[in-house]
């Protein structure tokens, strides 16, 4: 994908079912994705405009299977979303992916989705160094405010290495 200098790419990651497409459809006005039966087996996609900036999103599936498509997605990324199910807690594929993340400085945050089911804190033991924002993404709560705030680090990475 060729971006213009201005342009963004966000990935939203995160375990099977735990809400990417649901978020992806709150923050995107023109979507398009691949799924089979409901599920997720390519990728989404969508863009916004964020302050006059274009932002290109893409979710991927959360099955194991598809870790590849992960890494794939993941080339070149601003910024990442990680989408936990807050009724089953963090799986070995969120902590995975958070892992791979905290270890390549990518800035991110944590939606603690599906909070109107369980609304918890997350147990985390520490692996988390990112923003926490509880979300429902199926009614759209929290989405918009933590789509800002991974925007805010992602400018603040930016700026650092302008520097």
């Amino acid at each position: 994908m060729k971006r213009r200098n201005n342009d963004k790419k966000i990935v939203i990651l995160g375990s099977y079912n735990s809400g990417k497409t649901t978020t992806l459809e709150n923050i995107c006005d023109k979507k398009a994705n691949i799924d089979y039966n409901d599920t997720t087996i390519a990728l989404d996609y969508g863009n916004t405009i964020i302050e006059g900036k274009k932002v290109h999103v893409f979710a991927s599936p959360g099955q194991e299977r598809f870790k590849f498509m992960r890494e794939i997605l993941s080339l070149g990324l601003n910024g990442s979303i990680v989408v936990i199910d807050s009724s089953k807690g963090l799986t070995s594929t969120d902590k995975n992916i958070i892992t791979n993340l905290n270890s390549n400085n990518i800035p991110y945050v944590v939606f603690a989705n599906k909070q109107d089911i369980c609304p918890v804190d997350l147990n985390h033991g520490g692996i988390i160094k990112a923003p926490i924002i509880a979300t429902v993404a199926k009614e759209g709560k929290g989405v918009k405010y933590g789509l800002k705030v991974l925007m805010d680090l992602v400018e603040m990475r930016g700026s650092k290495e302008r520097r």
